[in-house]
């Protein structure tokens, strides 16, 4: 016999064997590992700065730039890109992934209180 001759002969045969599928499916998918996708946080650590007033060219100039130049110069950065928007900068940096985030986020504190005096006295 065919199955398509079963499945009309039999119709609710067929549909108890679809649904047997569709609910042994849904059993072993709740049941199934993530062994190649494991839980994984990526060391970024994020600078703002509140520069009230200012625009995006002077926080680009006066906040950004010295920032960026200062945490570049530290090891293990993966990335690092800067957002400037009226009144506000963020630099992000990204590290690598066998970095520990603690030391990093040391680190980067270390190198934004070495700026400070540079930038603005109003910029928060």
């Amino acid at each position: 016999m065919k199955i398509s001759e079963i499945s009309i002969r039999r119709p609710v045969f067929t549909t108890m064997v679809i649904g047997a599928l569709v609910v042994f499916g849904i059993v072993l998918y709740t049941r199934l590992k993530v062994d190649r996708f494991p839980d994984v946080d990526f060391p970024v650590v994020t600078v703002t700065v509140v520069y009230p007033g200012a625009s995006p060219e002077t926080l680009e100039r006066q906040v950004a730039k010295p920032l960026e130049e200062s945490i570049n110069s530290l090891s293990g950065i993966r990335t690092l890109r800067s957002t400037s928007v009226e009144s506000v900068v963020q630099v992000v940096a990204e590290f690598e992934l066998g970095v520990d985030l603690d030391a990093a986020v040391q680190d980067v504190r270390d190198k934004v209180a070495a700026v400070k005096s540079d930038l603005p006295d109003a910029a928060e």
